[in-house]
């Protein structure tokens, strides 16, 4: 995560070198990401770029951070199935479509290898005090994750997933 100084800077330099990771991420996967191409785009120094991160991975898992925020801005929890189904329709055509495929095909695993731990968020498990309320919004999260997953590695697959997603709804609607 960004240091304080990093945190300091005015909200332009911020951005600039913000969208210069963004482009190198989504460009590259993370093991061919170069703070080289990063610190040239954003006209930093090297040494400014580990002042204000401890290593690519650290500015990397920021940079994912916000992007995940900015997805889960238009998922509406109430109609988690149907604002899943919009994302999917439109993710090809996402600013964060290239950052999405890349971080879906290796990096998540990579991360997990490097820190041995998930790098999704964490869901709190149902537990003997869920109700079958909680246990189906769980167990729906989880579904629509591993689709949103399932897509990012197999865009052709688009079709299979909405058909999931609405059998989902059903299901939803039984319960």
């Amino acid at each position: 995560m960004p240091t304080k100084t990093f945190l300091n800077l005015s909200s332009e330099k911020q951005h600039k070198l913000y969208d210069a990771m963004y482009r190198e991420f989504s460009d590259h996967v993370l093991a061919e990401s170069k703070v080289s191409n990063i610190v040239t785009a954003a006209q930093i120094s090297r040494g400014s770029f580990y002042t204000y991160f401890d290593d690519l991975e650290d500015a990397y898992r920021w940079v994912l951070n916000d992007v995940i925020l900015d997805i889960h801005k238009n998922i509406d929890r109430q109609d988690i199935l149907s604002t899943t189904e919009d994302f999917i329709l439109n993710a090809k055509t996402s600013q964060h479509f290239d950052f999405l495929k890349h971080y879906y095909v290796v990096n998540e695993s990579l991360l997990q290898k490097k820190r041995g731990k998930l790098t999704s968020r964490d869901f709190s498990l149902p537990d003997s005090h869920s109700t079958n309320q909680d246990i189906s919004q769980w167990l729906l999260v989880q579904s629509v994750h591993q689709l949103i997953r399932e897509f990012f590695l197999d865009p052709d697959k688009q079709t299979c997933i909405i058909s999931t997603l609405h059998t989902l709804d059903t299901w939803r609607r039984e319960v």
